[in-house]
């Protein structure tokens, strides 16, 4: 009987659950929701408070990681205004996308389209997979990590099999 005690306070300490309420879930899930919106209406004031103070974003259009905290906020915005400066519009949708809920910590994971439309005329569509962190303070999620790239080819090397 000891001996399962001392099993059950080993898992219990070095293992701790948190359940992952359905509130918790369902206001991490609109959280993520209103960030992706919040872009594709290009509304930067309102995408960014949605991000926490100290974010770093690594998207696949840029080689190294943005860190809201080194860069503040004057070269932050200018990174999302370049961009928004020569798109008409822009619209990232979730295909595949799931959420699980760790204590203070949510985790998105999954795959996403994004169609951008420039005033050039062009048309761009790019498939990406993509990670998200977010912790939760005392009333809202907010983004603390965003990473997304562009999947390999699913054959990159010619005449190579069972890649």
């Amino acid at each position: 009987m000891c001996c399962k005690r001392v099993i059950v306070l080993f898992f219990l300490l070095c293992f701790p659950i948190a359940p992952a309420w359905a509130d918790d879930l369902e206001d991490l899930e609109n959280s993520f929701e209103d960030i992706l919106e919040r872009l594709n209406a290009k509304d930067l004031k309102g995408f960014l408070t949605g991000w926490h103070p100290d974010a770093v974003l690594m998207v696949h259009d840029y080689i190294f990681p943005v860190d809201r905290t080194d860069a503040g906020e004057e070269i932050w915005s200018q990174i999302f205004d370049d961009f928004f400066v020569s798109t008409e519009s822009i619209r990232l949708t979730p295909i595949d996308v799931d959420f699980r809920v760790v204590g203070d910590t949510g985790i998105v994971w999954g795959t996403a389209q994004t169609i951008t439309e420039l005033k050039n005329g062009t048309r761009r569509v790019v498939n990406l997979r993509l990670s998200a962190t977010f912790v939760k303070t005392s009333d809202r999620w907010l983004l603390l990590s965003w990473q997304s790239s562009i999947p390999p080819e699913r054959n990159p090397r010619p005449g190579v099999q069972g890649e």
